[in-house]
């Protein structure tokens, strides 16, 4: 008896076999070959899986965020101008309320600025936690209720990428992190200008900070009232 070749039998699925060729087939496995009949199986179940995986359409986020790091890892044809953000305000140098100190939770609020943009981030790191999160804004200080065009945002070692993310029109974006050295943070906001700022400073200090003591509980003391004579 004359068995067919898988590739046969994937082209028999596929629809794509003469007619000759599956007549020939069909009377081949209507005869009870156990062989072929095996293998049509396979080939119907994997031709069944392409074509649903054909059918599935991925989320309008994850798309837009793969084509975001897709033209960030692209190499550059035109030179891109890094704009260096310098820092204006840091949570750091506020004292923080004696009832806030005692908090497992360390958050700092920065403010950078970097031609006529301005960034604004929040780092939140609990104690003892493998992970920090990263809340940020980016504006733009000449037309501050202006939207801007959704673009990449990358949390970046010296040469890896740890976390990335796609700012919205409103330029907000939220990323989580495990905390490292050398942390720079890299925002586009225009195909050959990006911004660049670096937060090994900021995450070593929010690592090192020392705990404060817990504020003092006021004891009072129960005692008899003298009355005044």
């Amino acid at each position: 008896m004359k068995h067919f070749d898988i590739s046969d039998w994937a082209d028999y699925a596929r629809g794509t076999a003469t007619e000759a060729d599956r007549a020939a087939m069909e009377t081949h496995v209507n005869a009870g070959c156990r062989r072929c009949n095996a293998t049509l199986a396979f080939v119907n179940r994997v031709v069944a899986s392409t074509r649903a995986d054909g059918l599935y359409n991925p989320p309008e986020s994850v798309v837009r965020c793969a084509k975001a790091i897709g033209t960030m890892l692209r190499p550059q044809r035109v030179p891109v101008s890094r704009l260096v953000a310098r820092l204006v305000y840091d949570s750091f140098s506020d004292p923080a309320p004696a009832g806030l100190r005692a908090e497992d939770r360390v958050s700092r609020h920065t403010t950078h600025e970097a031609g006529s943009f301005a960034v604004d981030l929040r780092l939140e790191h609990m104690k003892g936690s493998p992970v920090a999160t990263l809340v940020g804004q980016l504006t733009n200080r000449q037309e501050p209720e202006g939207t801007l065009a959704e673009a990449p945002v990358m949390l970046m070692t010296s040469k890896d990428i740890i976390a990335h993310t796609v700012y919205n029109r409103f330029g907000e974006f939220q990323m989580d992190y495990a905390p490292s050295r050398n942390l720079r943070l890299c925002v586009d906001v225009a195909p050959d200008k990006r911004i660049e700022l670096s937060l090994s400073r900021l995450a070593d200090e929010m690592a090192e900070a020392p705990d404060a003591a817990p504020p003092r509980r006021r004891q009072f003391r129960q005692g008899r009232t003298r009355s005044r004579k």
